[in-house]
């Protein structure tokens, strides 16, 4: 028997790669009509009502956004070692996450003009740019504080986000398609 564990980054890339196929596997099943039919008002703007594909895109957004924060913390320090969270604040400040929340409205807006099929390719070319960043990374550089909105976490945190950001959106989706139903 095998008792080999894996590594940190080879557990956050099976993953981000189940997660991602789960979540398309699931979107796929639904009718156009439900990926379209709107479900949760925006945090930001009540007038705006995001549909699974606006979720959808949504992650899609958020992942290109901690790719850009990840490469730049990586950038800042190459050679970074883990460092202690140092007066982090442990929740979200609000003026933070309503610049957060408004700038997701955007996001979706910009893409609401796009297919499924668009957003998954979208969807798996993002997914595919972040495993590259991943096998980029060490596993002393997963362990390194990065700053986020709600404060520091570790460069694996923020991979591993990924996956728990997508859970929650289709959560959301569940959720408001069996209100409606």
């Amino acid at each position: 028997m095998d008792t080999t564990q894996e590594s940190p980054q080879a557990q956050l890339r099976e993953r981000l790669t189940r997660s991602l196929e789960a979540a398309i596997h699931e979107l796929t099943a639904l009718s156009d009509a439900q990926r379209t039919c709107p479900l949760k008002p925006s945090r930001a703007n009540p007038d705006i009502v995001w549909t699974p594909c606006d979720h959808f895109a949504h992650l899609i957004g958020a992942e290109r956004y901690f790719q850009r924060e990840i490469e730049k913390a990586l950038t800042e320090n190459p050679e970074a070692r883990p460092q202690p969270y140092a007066n982090a604040p442990n929740r979200p400040n609000e003026d933070i996450m309503a610049a957060v929340h408004a700038f997701n409205d955007q996001w979706i807006l910009k893409h609401r003009d796009k297919s499924f099929a668009e957003l998954v390719v979208m969807a798996r070319e993002t997914r595919a740019h972040t495993l590259d960043m991943l096998d980029r990374t060490s596993d002393d550089q997963l362990a390194c504080s990065m700053p986020v909105p709600w404060g520091l976490a570790t460069i694996g945190e923020v991979f591993d986000l990924q996956t728990r950001h997508m859970d929650m959106h289709l959560g959301f989706i569940r959720e408001g398609l069996a209100a409606k139903a």
